[in-house]
Formats: structure tokens, C-alpha cells, sequence
């Protein structure tokens, strides 16, 4: 598996920006975490001029203004070769059936995952053992 060094975690919510952040850099030592309160600025920072990558993005799809899936639309309209190593879940607090199948339909999202993400989410999606 590839080294995760980059991860951009997506979410209006100070709290889960904060305990999602901390899993990971328990988990990930050195990673890089970029933390977006909002849809709006998740898309301002992929349309610089640098194209940013990263590994891995964790997406709210509840968001007020914008939420996940229409940022995923959004995506979807940049240069798909620069989201080729990427992995992107969206979460969310509520597991609404329409989202799952809504996730499952996007091509650009990895899997669904339920918040608060745990230690054992994360270690399945790095692959590593408990």
C-alpha cells in the first residue's frame, strides 16, 4: 500500500474536524492534514493554480451552502487524472439510505463511513491490523 502522506478532512463541524484529525495523526505519524470548514473552500484550494494532490479525503455531505455531493459534482468537472491516487469518503452522521446509494452511484467516492470515524475505520481503510 502506498504511503499516506496528505489528507483533507471536510466538515462544518469544529468537533469532528478535531477528533477526525487526532485519529489520524495517531495512526499516520507526519501526515499532513489540511482541514476545510466548508465545500466552498475544499474547491478554492483545488483550483489553485499549484493543483494540489492528497491520499485521502474525508468528505461531510451535510453541509450548509454546499454540501458533500455537490462538491463531488464539482470534482467531477476538474481534471480527473489529478484525483487517480486519491481516495475519497464521504461521511456522514446520519445513515440515510438515499446517501449510500447516492455514494455508491458517484464514481469519484471510495466508500461511505458513518461519524464519527473510529480507530478501526481508519485502520481498515489503511489496511493495518487492530
Amino acid at each position: 500500500m502506498n504511503t499516506i502522506q496528505h489528507v483533507l478532512l471536510v466538515d462544518d463541524d469544529d468537533i469532528f474536524n478535531m477528533l477526525h484529525g487526532e485519529v489520524l495523526k495517531r495512526l499516520i505519524p507526519g501526515v499532513q492534514i489540511d482541514v476545510f470548514k466548508s465545500g466552498q473552500e475544499l474547491l478554492h484550494y483545488l483550483e489553485q493554480d499549484s493543483e494540489p494532490t492528497f491520499d485521502l479525503l474525508f468528505l461531510d455531505i451535510r453541509m450548509p451552502v454546499m454540501g458533500g455531493f455537490e462538491v463531488l459534482d464539482a470534482m467531477a468537472t476538474m481534471n480527473a487524472e489529478r484525483f487517480s491516487h486519491s481516495r475519497i469518503y464521504v461521511l456522514s452522521s446520519t445513515l440515510d439510505d438515499r446517501d449510500l446509494q447516492r455514494a455508491k452511484e458517484t464514481p469519484l467516492v471510495t466508500d461511505f463511513i458513518g461519524k464519527p470515524m473510529s480507530f478501526d475505520t481508519l485502520r481498515s481503510i489503511l489496511g493495518q491490523k487492530a
